[in-house]
C-alpha cells in the first residue's frame, strides 16, 4: 500500500506487535500447530481486503470481519534495520486481549476459523515502511527462510508483494523480457520458491501502485517499473490488484473514450478508469521504455481502491466499484474481483463495500458456470526458422484441482513425432533437424479433469548449405610446394563436415575422409595440373560440391647445357647457347662473357639464349649462363673457350 499516514487517517499506531520470527524458535514463542495451507478451491470472483489489527479505527479481530471477504490480505512483513531480514509487525493488541503471547495464540485460532469458513488468509510484504532489498543471494535466502517461517507457522495460504519506494524502484532498469537486477531476480526467485513449496493452490498476488504498471505506457523512468517483474512470473501469478490510488494522479483520458458524446472518461478514479486501466492488463499494451507487456489472462486481473473517503486519495463510491466490476465481468466473465484498502477501513464505514461490491461479487459468483479445467500453450519460437533451433512450449492451465500434470505430444507434417507421457512440468523442449511444420499437443489433467489444446504450427527450413574452397597458392608452381587450401561454409543442419578430394589433370588422385577440418594441406608428388573437390555435408546428409582454381605444378628448373658454335680464333665468330628444362612458366636468360675477371660481353635477362662474341685477343674466356624462371628460381652454368 502507499503512504502509511493515508490508510492510518493520520492516527498514530499504537502497541505495534513486532513479531520477529526466526524458524529455530517457533515451538518456544507459541504452543500452537498451525493449520496447513487451505486446499479450498478460490471462487470465480474475489472480494479482498487488507487487514492490520486496529487500522482505521476497527476494533474487530480477524474472525470477526465480514462474511463476504473471500481474501484477507494480513499486513504486512518488515524488514526493519537490513531492508532482507524479515519481521511481522500486526496491530493485534487493539483487537485482541491478553499479553503479547495470548494475542499471537488467538489469532493463529481465528485464522483456522477464517479457513473453516473457506476463505484465504495471505500474508503482505511491504507498504511505506516495509523497504525490501535483496541485493545478492544471501539476502534473498534470507528474506526468503524468514517468509516461509511465518508461513509454516501462522498457516497463511499465500504471499502478497506490496513493494513500494525503493522496493520498485530498485527495479527500474529492468525490461520485459530481461531481468537485470538483482531485485527483479532475487524476488521472481522468491516467489518461485514459495510456490513450489506450497503448491498450486498457494496464492501469489501483488499490488503495485498502478503508476509503476500502466504507467509505463505513457512514461519511462520508474513507470512501468514492476512490469518486468510481473511479465517473468506470469505463469505463477494467481492475480494482480494494483493500487488505482494514492499513485500519481494521472489522466488516462487517452486510453479510450466513453460513449458520453465521445468525451473521454473524467478520471482514472472513475468507474470508467478502473475499467480501462483493467483492461490494459488484459489486453497487454505496449510500453514508453520498457518493451511490449502482453495481456494476462482475466482471472489473474483485481482492480484496488479505497474503501471509503479517508483511506487513500482517489476514492470513489462503492456503487461505482461495483458497477466498474459488473462491467468487467460482462465483458470478461472470470474476471477476478475488487480488493480494497482496508477491511478496517470498511468497517468504519459500516462494511458499505463489502455489502455493495461484496454483494456484487457474490452475485456474479452465483452466476458463473462451474469452472472447468482449461489449458493453453505457446512456444518461445514463431513463423518460419531454422532447423536446429530449440522450441520450448509452455502450457498454462487454470481452474484445476490440486496438481496439474502435462502431457505433450509432438507433432511433424500432422504425424505423431514423439509421444509424451504425464508429467508435473509444464514446459517441452525439442530441437527439430529437419523441414516441416511441427506443433504439440497438450493434454492438461488435474484430479478430475482434462483439458487439450494445441499450439500454432511452426514451420522449420533446412538453410542451404553455402560453400567454398580457397588456397594458398594460386596459377603455376613449383613441383615440391606445398599446398595449403582452406574451406568457408555456413547453413545447413547440425554440424557440417568436409571432405577435399585431389584430382590432377582432372583424374582422382587422393580421396579424402569426411571430418571437422577446415584445412587440407597437400604436397605434389608429380607435375601436372591440380584442382581439389570440397564436399560440405551436414547432420541430415544435404550437401554441397565447390571446385578449387586449377594449379599447374612444374618440374624443377634444371641446371642448363651449354654448348658452343663457330670458330676458336682471334676475330672468329663465337656463339655460346643455353638450354634449360624444367621450371615454372616461362625461362629467361642472362649471359656473360669474361677474359681474367673482366666482362668483354653480355646480355640481360630475356628470352634470347645466345650470345654472339668476336674475341680480340688470344686466350681463355669464361661464359656463364644464368636462367631464371616466374618463380624466381635461378640456376647457371659455366663453360670455358679457349681462343687462339
Amino acid at each position: 500500500m502507499a503512504k502509511f499516514t493515508r490508510k492510518y487517517g493520520g492516527k498514530v499506531l499504537a502497541a505495534i506487535l513486532v513479531v520477529v520470527m526466526v524458524l529455530s524458535v517457533v515451538s518456544l514463542l507459541v504452543g500452537l500447530s498451525a493449520s496447513a495451507v487451505s486446499s479450498t478451491p478460490l471462487p470465480t470472483h474475489l472480494t479482498i481486503g487488507y487487514w492490520l489489527g486496529g487500522n482505521g479505527g476497527s476494533k474487530k479481530t480477524l474472525a470477526q470481519v465480514h462474511d463476504n471477504w473471500d481474501v484477507i490480505n494480513v499486513s504486512f512483513i518488515e524488514t526493519s534495520g537490513n531492508n532482507y531480514t524479515p519481521t511481522l509487525n500486526m496491530d493485534l493488541s487493539s483487537v485482541y486481549s491478553g499479553d503479547a503471547a495470548a494475542q499471537k495464540a488467538a489469532f493463529i485460532a481465528d485464522i483456522a476459523t477464517v479457513h473453516a469458513k473457506g476463505k484465504k488468509v495471505v500474508i503482505s510484504v511491504g507498504g511505506q515502511n516495509g523497504v525490501v532489498h535483496l541485493d545478492n543471494a544471501s539476502q534473498r535466502d534470507t528474506f526468503l527462510n524468514g517468509v516461509k517461517g511465518f508461513i509454516n507457522e501462522y498457516g497463511f495460504d499465500g504471499f502478497d508483494v506490496d513493494f513500494e519506494g525503493s522496493s520498485i524502484t530498485a527495479m527500474g532498469n529492468d525490461t520485459i523480457g530481461n531481468l537485470t537486477t538483482q531485485q527483479a531476480i532475487n524476488t521472481a526467485y522468491v516467489l518461485r520458491n514459495l510456490k513450489t513449496t506450497y503448491g498450486s493452490n498457494f496464492i501469489i498476488s501483488a499490488a503495485p501502485e498502478y503508476c509503476y504498471v500502466q504507467g509505463g505506457a505513457i512514461a519511462g523512468g520508474s513507470q512501468g517499473a514492476f512490469l518486468p517483474l510481473l511479465d517473468n512470473v506470469r505463469d505463477i501469478l494467481t492475480y494482480i490488484h494494483p493500487q488505482y490510488y494514492n499513485g500519481f494522479d494521472g489522466d488516462f483520458a487517452w486510453l479510450e473514450e466513453s460513449a458520453n458524446a465521445g468525451a473521454p472518461f473524467a478520471h482514472v478514479y472513475s468507474k470508467d478508469g478502473y475499467v480501462r486501466l483493467s483492461e490494459m492488463l488484459i489486453t497487454g499494451f505496449v510500453t514508453k521504455a520498457r518493451g511490449t507487456f502482453v495481456g494476462l489472462r482475466p482471472d489473474q486481473v483485481v482492480f484496488g481502491v479505497p474503501a471509503r473517503s479517508g483511506a487513500g486519495n482517489g476514492v470513489s463510491t462503492p456503487a461505482d466499484y461495483a458497477a466498474a466490476f459488473n462491467q468487467l465481468v460482462a465483458e470478461y466473465p472470470t474476471f477476478r474481483g475488487v480488493m480494497t484498502w482496508s477491511i478496517g477501513w470498511d468497517e468504519t464505514g459500516s462494511n458499505t463495500f463489502a455489502t455493495t461490491v461484496g454483494g456484487a461479487v457474490k452475485t456474479a459468483n452465483g452466476n458463473a458456470p462451474t469452472p472447468t479445467l482449461s489449458v493453453s500453450v505457446s512456444a518461445n519460437k514463431s513463423g518460419t526458422i531454422d532447423a536446429g533451433t530449440a522450441i520450448t512450449w509452455t502450457a498454462t492451465s487454470s481452474n484445476g484441482t490440486g496438481t496439474v500434470r502435462y502431457r505433450f505430444d509432438l507433432y511433424k507434417d500432422t504425424q505423431l513425432l514423439v509421444s509424451g507421457t504425464l508429467g508435473t512440468s509444464a514446459t517441452y523442449s525439442y530441437t527439430p533437424t529437419a523441414a516441416g511444420s511441427y506443433y504439440v499437443k497438450v493434454t492438461a489433467q488435474d484430479s478430475s479433469k482434462s483439458a487439450e489444446a494445441q499450439s500454432t504450427a511452426i514451420n522449420v527450413t533446412v538453410p542451404a548449405i553455402s560453400a567454398g574452397i580457397t588456397a594458398d597458392k594460386t596459377g603455376a608452381i613449383q613441383l615440391g610446394a606445398s599446398i595449403r587450401y582452406t574451406a568457408t561454409a555456413s547453413g545447413g543442419t547440425g554440424a557440417l563436415t568436409y571432405k577435399f578430394d585431389v584430382y590432377r589433370n582432372g583424374s582422382i588422385l587422393v580421396t579424402g575422409t569426411a571430418g571437422s577440418a577446415t584445412v587440407y594441406n597437400y604436397t605434389p608428388t608429380t607435375a601436372g595440373s591440380y584442382t581439389v573437390k570440397l564436399t560440405v555435408k551436414d547432420s541430415q546428409n544435404n550437401s554441397v560440391t565447390r571446385d578449387s582454381a586449377a594449379i599447374t605444378v612444374e618440374e624443377q628448373l634444371n641446371i642448363p647445357t651449354v654448348s658452343k658454335t663457330g670458330g676458336s680464333t682471334v676475330g672468329s665468330n663465337i656463339t655460346v647457347k643455353g638450354t634449360a628444362s624444367g621450371g615454372v612458366g616461362t625461362k629467361s636468360y642472362s649471359i656473360y662473357v669474361l677474359k681474367n675477371g673482366v666482362i668483354v660481353s653480355k646480355i640481360a635477362y630475356s628470352t634470347t639464349d645466345s650470345i654472339t662474341f668476336v674475341p680480340s685477343e688470344a686466350g681463355s674466356y669464361k661464359v656463364r649462363v644464368y636462367v631464371q624462371d616466374d618463380n624466381k628460381t635461378r640456376v647457371a652454368k659455366e663453360l670455358s673457350v679457349s681462343v687462339a
